[in-house]
Formats: structure tokens, C-alpha cells, sequence
């Protein structure tokens, strides 16, 4: 992409973030955040079909910025399940602002689905025969869905926190 192109991107997408920033209930249209952006639409449409494109691509790239954060690269440890529960919890707490923005209210329980489909395909691509038990399954689930609501009941992620996520997952991988 070249420099003007992701000069508009930029632009495109900081506006949006400002506007969803100061009144998230508020309707935006592509002809207010164009405005504000100081672009044209044809700018906006060659990079984003609509807002909601727009807005999922957000999306999409917050749960990457997640998957990034997590010890190698989001992949999952088999052997250490409860490690991946407490770093899943932490990177909640360093992208909380952002999931916040993009997901207000009750729209958040979207962003743990969509959040556990790509942990989902990460550790399937690493351990393809992972999911062949329910008990490898209900534990993948527990500790994305454990962390993300966890995440969502207690932000600070204190150190008492951090060692129940841990303590639960050990006892749950004795199962498996």
C-alpha cells in the first residue's frame, strides 16, 4: 500500500474510533466520518464496503493484536494450559480500552465468540487432534470463556485473580 493510501486508511480509521469514541450510541454515516476525516467517500469505499466492514476489520485486527500478545503468537500449550488462562487474562486487560470501544455494552459477549473461533483455529492448526475428546474441548472452552468474562468482572487482574484462573485450569487439565 502506498503512503497516501495508508495516510487515507489511517485517517479513516482514527476518525471512526474518535466518533464511536465520543458518543457510541450515535449513528454515524459514511458521508460524517468522510467529512471529518477530510476525504472523499470514493477514498473510504476503495478501502471499506461500509462501516461494517469497516468495523469488523477492526475487529478482526484487535483480536490479532490479542493472539500477538499471547506467548508464541497465540499458539496454545498443551502442557500448560493454565499459563495460556492467565496470559489470556492479561492480554484482555492490555486491550480492554479497544474491546471496549469496538464492543460497548452488550455487544462484548460477540467479541468472546469471535475471540474464541480464532483461538479455536489456532490451536486446531497446531494440534489437530486436539478436539477429538469433549474434555480438550470443555477445557479450551472454560479457559477462553473463563478469562474473557473473568476479564469483564474484574479488570484489575490482581495477583489473587490471576492465581484462580491458574489453580482452576491445573485442576481441569487433572480431567483431561
Amino acid at each position: 500500500m502506498d503512503k497516501r493510501a495508508l495516510k487515507s486508511k489511517n485517517a479513516i480509521i482514527a476518525t471512526f474510533l474518535a466518533l464511536i469514541k465520543k458518543d457510541p450510541g450515535e449513528r454515524i454515516t459514511v458521508k460524517e466520518l468522510c467529512e471529518k476525516a477530510h476525504i472523499n467517500k470514493s477514498t473510504f469505499y476503495a478501502h471499506y464496503r461500509d462501516l461494517r466492514d469497516l468495523h469488523e476489520q477492526l475487529e478482526d485486527q484487535l483480536i490479532d493484536q490479542i493472539l500477538s500478545t499471547l506467548p508464541r503468537s497465540g499458539t496454545y500449550s498443551i502442557d500448560q494450559p493454565e499459563q495460556f488462562a492467565s496470559d489470556l487474562h492479561q492480554a484482555l486487560i492490555q486491550y480492554g480500552p479497544e474491546m471496549d470501544l469496538l464492543f460497548p455494552g452488550s455487544s462484548k459477549a460477540q467479541f468472546g465468540v469471535k475471540l474464541e473461533k480464532a483461538i479455536r483455529q489456532v490451536v486446531g492448526s497446531k494440534y489437530p487432534s486436539f478436539f477429538s475428546t469433549p474434555q480438550a474441548d470443555i477445557l479450551l472452552t472454560y479457559q477462553i470463556q473463563g478469562a474473557f468474562h473473568t476479564y469483564l468482572n474484574y479488570k484489575d487482574g490482581d495477583d489473587v485473580l490471576i492465581r484462580t484462573i491458574t489453580d482452576i485450569s491445573k485442576a481441569l487439565i487433572k480431567l483431561y
